[in-house]
């Protein structure tokens, strides 16, 4: 693997262990000052979006692996069928009132809060690298 794959890997790594900080930190003030169901929702929509984040990455991963390129069917298949099960997920929480909605929403959030403070990090030393 070349330099870059090392670089992506370790970018990968660390937008992962930050998911689970963010995740963790979330459900942790959220049993503290929550109710248990917002809490638990919380947790689900933590847990779901952290496994379709996995999942995805997977997806990617091999629809690219040189020498075996997957085609475009087989992936966009995987993808919605990854979309489906996701939905069906939230339905059946959301239908039976088995966690807080808002709840659900925050842990949901877990990814794009942390894409959005590591962008906001990458931003941040690509210009003070500009300014210095």
């Amino acid at each position: 693997m070349g330099k870059n794959g090392g670089n992506e890997d370790h970018f990968l790594n660390k937008i992962r262990l930050m998911n689970g900080a963010i995740f963790t930190l979330l459900l942790l003030a959220s049993m503290i000052w929550m109710s248990p169901l917002f809490s638990l929702g919380v947790a689900m929509g933590g847990l779901i979006v952290l496994i379709n984040f996995h999942l995805l990455y997977r997806i990617l991963k091999k629809a690219f692996i040189p020498d075996r390129l997957a085609s475009p069917k087989s992936v966009i298949i995987k993808y919605y069928l990854r979309l489906l099960g996701t939905g069906l997920i939230l339905y059946l929480l959301i239908a039976k009132k088995m966690v807080d909605p808002l709840g659900l929403v925050l842990g949901l959030s877990v990814v794009v809060i942390n894409l959005t403070l590591v962008g906001c990090n990458e931003m941040r030393k690509i210009l003070f690298k500009e300014a210095g």
